[in-house]
Parts: C-alpha cells; structure tokens; sequence
C-alpha cells in the first residue's frame, strides 16, 4: 500500500501510541491496531450496533475552516451521535483515511489527537483501521460499534399517534456557525455578530457533542419510544421518523429550542432563525417520542435538569401529514427540506 510522504508502518506506530485503548474497555480489546483484524469481546445478553461515516474533503469539510483536531473530533462525534441514537453504548472505533501529499504525520497525529479527545470520555476505544493514498482530497471513513441490551434499543421506526415531541439542547447552531466560518474564509465580515456569539455558533458547527448521556438515561428508563440524531436538520429528520413509523407530526415552531447567539445572528442578517432551526443540519442533538404514559416521568427530568429537552409537538396519525404551527399560530405544511451535506 502506498503512503504519500509518511511510511505506512511508521504511521501504525504512532498511530497506536496515539490511541491507547482505554481502562474501561481494555479487557473487550483482546487485538487491537497491528494485527489483521481487532479480536473484540461483546457481552452476553448484548446486541451489537454498527454506524459507518465517509467523509470527503471539499465536500464535508474544509480544511481552510477546520484544523486536523477539530476535524477529527467532530467526525467522531458524529459518529458517536449515530450509536447514542439507537440508546447505545460505543464501544470500538475503526478509521480509514486516503491522505493526499499535503498530509504530514504532524497532521495526522493531531486529527487522531481529536478523535481521542472526542472518543475517550465516551469509554470507546480505537481498535483498526486502513491508510491508503488519495490524488483528490484527504478521505475519512469511520466505523463505530457500540452495545445495547434489545430492549433499550430505540429506533426511528417505533413512534406511534399520540406520542409527544422532544428535542434536547438547541436547534440551528450549527448551521450559523458554518456560515461564519465560509464567511471567514472568504474574508467578510460577521453580519452584526459580536465576537463571542460568533466563537459560540462557530464552536457547535467544529465541536458538536453526541447526546449519549441523555439517550443513555432515556433508554435504561425504557421513556423514549423512538429517536433519531439531528444531522439532517429538524424537518428532515423528523420527515425520516414519520416515514419509517408511518405517522404524521405537528411541531410547535414557537416552543422550538433557539440559543440566544442564533436568535441575535439571524435578525442581524434579517433571517428567521425557526428556518434555521428547521433546515439547519449537523446539529447532534437527540430527537425523541415519548409514549403519554411516560411524559409525566420525563418532564420530572426535565424539570430537575437531569435532561436538557425541550417538548416541541406530537405525532399525528399518517393521513393528517407533516405540519407546522408557525408563530402567528396557522397551522401549514411542514415543507422545509433536509440538510444537505455540502460546504457552500
């Protein structure tokens, strides 16, 4: 296999150094990088989860916008994100990288550094991966395996009519950080964005965090009925839940989650931010139904700040469709469009 300006064997071993699997899970790590294939012990009475991400430069990131660490970071996160989801817990991480001549070990031992920092607080370690070569642009594919017991497993396709809507933390950060950072990168100005809530909204577009805490506490306590992780946007994962479940919905676009730094930035350049809340992508946050015999109990955490949620709607039966309560208090059609993976 060709290595473009850092020796593939080389890169192995700083590689391992870098990745040190940690404590918690070092007794699941019965092979690790060096051999073959990771040898991986899974507990009895456990399923196993499995989420694969590919990332192309120029097309996911950029790397004007990004160091190696943050890009490393947040594509652990958003693979993290996936298994927290599905109410499990990470466990193994495997990585595949196409370097282009500019990459030099510094590089990658920094974007490594951030899948670390992202990973081990998380209990997951890195057991494998690949290195090849790229003429293109740097290429990242990320596989993460993680564990639940079946019955905290949750799924995009359990909601029923009935159920209430939650989303935790804020909506639409994200995607005003990104614009920033292009706008950075090309030399202009903020729009009547002050330093540190450009810093804030910049921050959540490079270092989201994956829900798995809160997904972690929904599960075990059986409260969500179904979930899915913010990558898409609001409108275009919640428009994943109802097709999968075959339901309708009715979000609240006035009980949306809107940080103060998005509200501030999108009146600045005189945009709503409920339309960033809806069709802003990369997000991370959790999604989730709660069946009505359960609201009771997640409120209470929600009240005692054991879980950051907010409730936003409910699900409807599939005939009355995907709709939107907006802020004058109409009823409309819930027709703003997924997030679309792409820098510009």
């Amino acid at each position: 296999m060709r290595q473009s300006r850092i020796g593939e064997f080389a890169l192995i071993r700083r590689l391992r150094n870098a990745t040190r699997v940690p404590h918690a899970v070092r007794s699941a790590v019965l092979a690790g990088i060096g051999d073959d294939a990771a040898v991986l012990k899974i507990r009895p009475g456990r399923v196993l989860l499995a989420t694969t991400d590919l990332l192309a430069e120029r097309v996911h990131f950029d790397l004007a916008c990004t160091t190696y660490r943050q890009l490393g970071y947040k594509a652990a996160m958003a693979n993290l994100s996936d298994i927290a989801a599905m109410g499990g817990i990470p466990r193994f991480v495997l990585i595949a990288l196409a370097l282009t001549p500019r990459q030099t070990p510094r590089d990658v031992e920094a974007l490594y550094a951030g899948v670390t920092a992202a990973c081990r607080p998380a209990g997951a370690a890195v057991v494998g991966g690949d290195t090849s070569a790229s003429r293109t642009g740097l290429f990242l594919s990320f596989a993460v395996l993680g564990e639940a017991t079946p019955s905290e497993v949750l799924r995009r396709s359990t909601a029923r009519a009935g159920d209430h809507l939650y989303v935790t933390g804020t909506v639409g950060d994200a995607q005003a950080g990104l614009e920033i950072l292009l706008a950075r990168k090309a030399g202009r100005r903020g729009r009547g964005t002050n330093a540190r809530d450009a810093a804030y909204l910049s921050g959540r577009h490079q270092a989201p965090t994956a829900r798995l805490r809160e997904a972690r506490q929904l599960a075990e306590r059986h409260l969500a009925s179904a979930a899915i992780d913010l990558s898409d946007g609001l409108a275009g994962d919640i428009r994943h839940i109802c097709e999968e479940s075959e339901v309708g919905c009715l979000i609240d676009a006035r009980q949306l989650p809107l940080s103060r730094p998005l509200i501030a930035y999108a009146r600045a350049g005189r945009r709503d931010p409920i339309a960033y809340a809806l069709g802003g992508g990369e997000d991370y946050e959790l999604l989730f139904t709660v069946r009505p015999g359960n609201v009771s109990r997640v409120d209470g955490l929600i009240r005692r700040r054991v879980l950051r949620a907010t409730p936003i709607g409910r699900i409807t039966p599939a005939r009355q469709g995907l709709r939107i309560i907006r802020a004058d208090g109409s009823v409309r059609p819930l027709t703003a469009k997924g997030y679309e993976h792409r820098l510009g």
